[in-house]
């Protein structure tokens, strides 16, 4: 028994150790993106998109990164992914032509349904969701704060005062349906596997209403166990497994 028992704690030991070992192997973003870079460059596109992977995985985002995934993953034939990547990459930096030119490319190859959104929705990809959420925050914030802070430090409040005030507070406004718009696309997805089957009921057996193609975009609007209700272009609705969808903001 004690024997078994030191073979058992020996054995606990040696795998920690391998698990350390490995941490601290593990490569860094920039060696993973270097990596992909070679990989890329040698046409060995299935090792530079295993490495991009590993960088959203991490919680490296980057627009640089994903854009590049988006290209390796369109060379090993995954379009569902392709295009989840470049929109990601897109929704960090929405005056890239190159990402918007794949979209467009891509979705043309594969004679996908070009995504309609609603018109608060395109407003909000007019800027980076992070310049939408500094407006908001410095125009409400800004103009109540050149509206109270007068009166409360017993100072007179000038004209320009009000003036300012008044432009923040438009910018506060002009932001608000573009928050709006970046909530809605919350629950925006993308089909990742070709033939995907849309059912009636969020089961194995639930009836196939239709088949969705890799790449085509849709919207969440239920969530139960291990499936998504989602709605696609031309109205078409049912339930898709999680592991066939994914939404552009995780």
């Amino acid at each position: 028994m004690k024997l078994r028992r030191s073979l058992r704690s020996l054995a606990n030991l040696l795998g920690l150790l391998l698990v350390l070992c490995a941490t601290t192997a593990a490569a860094t973003p920039d060696e993973r993106f270097a990596a992909a870079r070679k990989a890329y460059l040698a046409e060995d596109y299935a090792e530079a998109a295993y490495q991009l992977r590993e960088l959203p995985a991490a919680g490296e985002w980057s627009h640089g990164a994903l854009h590049n995934l988006g290209n390796a993953e369109w060379k090993v034939s995954r379009p569902g992914y392709a295009i989840l990547a470049w929109e990601r990459a897109r929704a960090l930096d929405p005056f890239n032509r190159n990402t918007v030119a794949n979209l467009r490319f891509a979705r043309t190859q594969a004679q996908l349904i070009v995504p309609e959104p609603a018109w608060f929705e395109q407003y909000s990809q007019w800027l980076p969701s992070a310049a939408w959420l500094w407006s908001a925050s410095l125009g409400l914030w800004g103009g109540v704060a050149l509206l109270t802070l007068p009166r409360l430090v017993g100072t007179r409040r000038a004209d320009w005062h009000q003036g300012v005030a008044a432009l923040l507070l438009a910018v506060f406004l002009l932001a608000v349906p573009a928050l709006v718009g970046l909530h809605t696309r919350g629950q925006i997805g993308v089909v990742l596997e070709d033939e995907t089957n849309l059912r009636l009921s969020p089961t194995q057996e639930g009836e196939s209403l239709a088949k969705l193609a890799a790449g085509e975009m849709g919207r969440v609007e239920a969530v139960r166990d291990d499936y998504l209700y989602i709605r696609a272009e031309g109205d078409r609705a049912g339930w898709v497994q999680k592991r066939e969808f994914a939404r552009v903001w995780p």
